[in-house]
């Protein structure tokens, strides 16, 4: 919300129907992202396998969610912000309290930050997993752990992150961009961290599942068991490396942006379009590399016949081990 407009010229306005297009095409892509995210949480929550086995995938599909709506709401923003100033030759004068207030900057925040949080888990959950089967089997896997603590630090870290960002944007009140943002509302520093934290969640998760994904194929070379983790940890390197390639380089791009020069608008808008895929595309992934999960979705929508994608009980989901006796080297973990 704002409480006041200045006159401006065409000079300041020139541009402005090149950035409705820009945002019109973003909104298009983020409504199509929160239909995709919408049906993949009814997949998940539909399915009680699924719902205890898949507690991280959960959390980063709720993270793609608001960051989806998020990105409907700030291009429609947008569109109206500079619609009404090339129509009124007006701009409003908003505060870094105004901006840090809009809610489709609250959400876009708590995005920002839950989704790289959740992909770093999963890294880190599949490294633990194959490295260390008897520790997760006994310690993780089922455990209060999994389902309570990793997603409780996960949204207590946001919390707290988007406590300090209003503190900063209260404490720190001044006059800011009409269009407001991240940096606007929070400035350069907070902005840094969320940055900062987007680039190395989303490789330290991808250096985990790389690590975790040659372990266990070596391991299924003398293990068949182990091929149904090489399976599994497929889905989550390819989720790993899709965010690091369309979330952290555009964020590394932003943060190089920030402090060095600015990059050009046809390097930067489409960084921002990939972001927006990002959020919509790991319903595919799951589509296209998880049997039981294209199962399931299949039979929801009863596109083939249910009897022609039962699973049969005689097997174990796909993800799932029976317990191996012996050593650590032959137990295998359960996934998640």
């Amino acid at each position: 919300m704002f409480t006041r407009n200045e006159t401006v010229n065409t000079t300041v306005t020139q541009g402005f129907e090149d950035l409705i297009t820009y945002h019109i095409v973003n909104t298009s892509l983020g409504a199509i992202s929160t239909l995709v995210n919408t049906l993949l949480l009814v997949i998940f929550l539909s399915y009680r396998p699924f719902r205890t086995r898949y507690v991280l995938l959960i959390l980063l599909n709720v993270g793609d969610l608001i960051n989806s709506m998020a990105i409907v709401l700030t291009g429609l923003n947008r569109i109206q912000l500079y619609s009404t100033a090339i129509r009124t030759m007006t701009l409003p004068v908003r505060t870094s309290v105004e901006c840090a207030i809009e809610p489709w900057l609250i959400l876009k925040l708590i995005g920002d930050i839950l989704i790289p949080v959740s992909t770093f888990w999963m890294g880190v959950e599949r490294f633990v997993a194959i490295l260390f089967p008897i520790f997760y089997r006994f310690s993780v896997d089922g455990k209060a752990v999994k389902y309570l603590i990793v997603p409780g630090i996960s949204l207590l870290f946001v919390f707290l992150s988007i406590l300090v960002g209003f503190y900063l944007a209260f404490t720190e009140n001044h006059f800011t961009s009409f269009y407001c943002g991240r940096k606007a509302a929070f400035g350069e520093g907070f902005g840094t961290f969320i940055y900062c934290c987007n680039i190395t969640c989303n490789v330290a998760s991808t250096v985990f599942a790389t690590a975790a994904y040659f372990k266990a194929l070596n391991l299924s070379k003398t293990q068949p068991r182990m091929q149904r983790q090489v399976n599994v940890i497929r889905y989550y390197l390819l989720i790993s490396v899709l965010s690091t390639l369309l979330v952290s380089l555009p964020n590394a791009i932003a943060l190089f942006q920030l402090y060095v020069e600015k990059v050009s608008d046809s390097l930067s808008k489409p960084a921002y379009w990939m972001q927006t895929i990002n959020s919509g595309i790991h319903f595919f992934v799951y589509l296209a590399l998880n049997k039981e999960f294209r199962a399931r979705s299949f039979r929801m929508f009863k596109l083939v016949h249910s009897e022609e994608i039962s699973l049969s009980k005689k097997h174990s989901p796909e993800g799932c081990e029976t317990p191996l006796r012996g050593s650590a080297k032959t137990l295998t973990a359960r996934t998640a």
